[in-house]
């Protein structure tokens, strides 16, 4: 994959995204960031990803395929599931590009960012359409999207807060850094 071509992806046409703010630490988000997809699904809302991923599969395409790298922290090229690892900095940042088929290209982006007392987790999708049938698949998922990243960081937010507290509910697959 070109990976030039999703560079500039904060450029892209279209975006949507959600934000939640925790007491976790920026670690702690980052853990349950990194170790999304495969056996761990994407915390929420797992039946809209799966709808998503059947249309993939009745197209030809590999949106059913769950499969991630194990006991290793997360490179660019890896993948996760359909998506694609473009850029790592933890514990700030997770950058995945979008591998389903579609009329166009996409990145999901979880950006982590220390505020005075909290950390703020971000979930935005930038899409960059192929045509009027990249704009109007856009137009149809955008809904779904201001509901899913919202929720979505809400429940990466509770878990990163519950694994600090020893709940146990989060066991990353990733090495995690002290």
């Amino acid at each position: 994959m070109d990976h030039r071509r999703y560079r500039s992806y904060r450029r892209f046409r279209y975006s949507a995204g959600g934000a939640a703010q925790t007491r976790a630490s920026q670690q702690a988000l980052f853990d349950v960031v990194s170790d999304i997809g495969g056996e761990n699904r994407y915390y929420t809302l797992n039946a809209l990803w799966t709808v998503r991923e059947l249309m993939d599969a009745a197209l030809g395409g590999n949106g059913l395929r769950h499969a991630r790298p194990h006991d290793r922290e997360l490179r660019p090229g890896d993948r996760i599931d359909s998506w694609e690892v473009l850029d790592v900095v933890a514990p700030t940042h997770l950058a995945l590009i979008f591998g389903m088929r579609a009329p166009g290209r996409g990145v999901l982006a979880f950006d982590i960012d220390a505020t005075r007392r909290t950390n703020r987790l971000t979930a935005t999708a930038y899409w960059e359409p192929d045509g009027l049938a990249g704009v109007l698949y856009w137009r149809a998922m955008q809904p779904a999207h201001l509901v899913l990243f919202d929720r979505l960081t809400q429940e990466i937010c509770r878990r990163a807060l519950d694994a600090e507290h020893g709940s146990g509910t989060h066991h990353p697959h990733t090495a995690a850094s002290s």
